[in-house]
């Protein structure tokens, strides 16, 4: 008897980890994040590569950090630059990111939501405290506030809109002229200009960053 219900304890035991574990709404971890420095995983410092949870703080002090998730999204987060990673979205705090592969993966900054069109599609997009640019290195790129379809952003070109830290979703959708957003860039960059202003942020080449930032008088990120 005492066998018995030792054995019947064990395979309860078993059956509840059985679905604890096949529960809806548990989520493993969504990729992997790395840097040539010392970063921040949810405020725990990281050296080399960690995995991610859904959901993780990501942020940068002085050097940039990757993220490959697993959906095939891969992520640099420039310096100095604060963002989040789910399974279902990526959010942009502070700072500048570039991201690729992002077709099945918005990002959202401030008030507004950047959407790839195609899986080939590559953009910057880059916050401060009164704008957000968005920069097309590669493919379309749409943008929307609270949902509703703002513009779209073309390969080679870039455009700033005002940063009103609207959490998206809320109403009253506007658009970048109503919001007092600065006008767009006039006509397409050349594909020289598109690879030095991302170089600018995201720090790709040394070389190209020190030109551009010697020539705004300015940091680069």
């Amino acid at each position: 008897m005492t066998r018995f219900f030792v054995l019947s304890l064990g395979v309860a035991a078993l059956g509840t980890a059985s679905v604890f574990a096949a529960a809806p709404g548990a989520v493993g971890p969504i990729g992997i994040a790395m840097g040539t420095g010392t970063f921040s995983v949810d405020s725990a410092l990281v050296t080399g590569s960690v995995d991610l949870a859904n959901g993780a703080e990501l942020q940068t002090t002085v050097a940039p950090s990757d993220a490959h998730l697993d959906n095939g999204v891969e992520v640099r987060l420039a310096t100095r630059s604060t963002g989040k990673l789910y399974q279902d979205r990526i959010v942009l705090e502070q700072g500048a990111v570039r991201v690729s592969h992002f077709d099945a993966l918005p990002v959202q900054a401030g008030n507004l939501t950047i959407e790839a069109d195609s899986f080939e599609t590559e953009a910057i997009i880059r916050t401060t405290p009164k704008t957000i640019e968005i920069a097309s290195i590669g493919g379309t790129v749409r943008v929307s506030d609270a949902g509703a379809m703002m513009t779209r952003v073309a390969a080679g070109t870039k455009m700033a809109f005002q940063n009103t830290g609207a959490n998206p979703g809320a109403q009253n959708p506007q658009t970048p002229s109503q919001t007092g957003a600065p006008p767009a860039e006039k006509g397409p960059m050349s594909d020289k200009k598109a690879i030095l202003w991302a170089a600018g942020i995201c720090g790709v080449a040394a070389i190209v960053i020190g030109s551009v930032a010697a020539a705004q008088g300015k940091n680069p990120f």
